[in-house]
């Protein structure tokens, strides 16, 4: 059976992220822009954190000052919630990246000067969220505070770029559904994010679906409902915790995204007949005998 190639776009993307981290000598500076109190008609801001690449020409951003001329090579990172404001004054030729949750969007842009700007090519990737972008993503937030930290920041973006790569390059699953990767995408972010406050609406805001659509996901790909999965991976994970430290009970609900330690309790102990504390000992004697 002949090897399977990748869909036409899917390679001009791919070919794209081999020039540029082969190449890393061709990259320049990296540029952050900033969050603003009040956006500006004509300004571009979205939740996910965005990555623009210039490939040829120049681009800008002019929002700020010192970034109304960002060169070839040069790459404008824009946090989640920052805005900017782009310029096509000369002819260019723009790589730019959307990092979401389970989907990386990818949009190439060659301009004429004085025409209006769309992208020629246009994908969006599903990609599998185990959280090294999501790492470096906000790792990079954090440096935004400190933009002349170059020798930090450039190695970084590359290593960004490096990670696109892989996703780009890697051929579409046969028989996988849109639905089954959203599904698992979610189930890997619960599995990452369980400490923090995590309800029906807030991920599927996160997700870019609606409440419903995410309780029929769980209903129609799962085994049980998105609130008891929360609990599931919730109590896998205080068993863990209860079986290695000495923690005081009220600190392992803590890191398990339970403020509330006395119902955390209580679900524990509905879900394997036993107290933390009960279970704590008598993991102790099983595992000393």
């Amino acid at each position: 059976m002949p090897e399977r190639s990748l869909p036409a776009d899917q390679q001009f993307f791919a070919d794209l992220f081999s020039g540029l981290v082969l190449n890393p000598q061709q990259l320049g500076r990296v540029w952050f822009a900033h969050c603003h109190a009040m956006l500006p008609a004509g300004c571009f801001s979205i939740e996910w954190p965005r990555l623009d690449v210039v490939l040829r020409g120049e681009y800008g951003n002019r929002l700020v000052a010192e970034q109304k001329v960002i060169g070839q090579g040069e790459m404008l990172f824009i946090p989640a919630g920052a805005a900017n404001m782009s310029a096509f004054e000369k002819p260019t030729m723009l790589l730019s990246i959307v990092f979401a949750p389970s989907w990386l969007g990818l949009a190439f842009l060659d301009s004429r000067s004085g025409q209006p700007v769309y992208p020629q090519r246009k994908i969006e990737l599903p990609h599998p969220e185990r959280g090294e972008c999501a790492a470096m993503l906000m790792a990079l937030t954090h440096l935004s505070a400190s933009p002349q930290d170059q020798a930090i920041i450039q190695p970084l973006t590359l290593s960004v770029l490096h990670w696109c790569r892989k996703v780009v390059s890697t051929k579409p699953e046969p028989g996988l559904s849109r639905g089954d990767f959203l599904y698992q995408s979610i189930c890997n972010w619960v599995q990452e994010n369980y400490a923090g406050s995590v309800s029906r609406e807030s991920v599927a805001a996160l997700f870019t679906i609606t409440p419903n659509h995410l309780s029929r996901l769980f209903s129609q790909q799962g085994t049980m409902n998105f609130v008891d999965y929360v609990r599931w991976v919730r109590m896998a994970k205080a068993r863990t915790i209860l079986q290695k430290y000495h923690l005081p009970v009220s600190e392992v609900a803590k890191r398990c995204g339970y403020p509330d330690s006395d119902y955390f309790c209580r679900l524990f102990r509905r879900q394997f007949g036993l107290t933390p504390g009960e279970y704590r000992a008598r993991f102790s004697v099983t595992v000393r005998s």
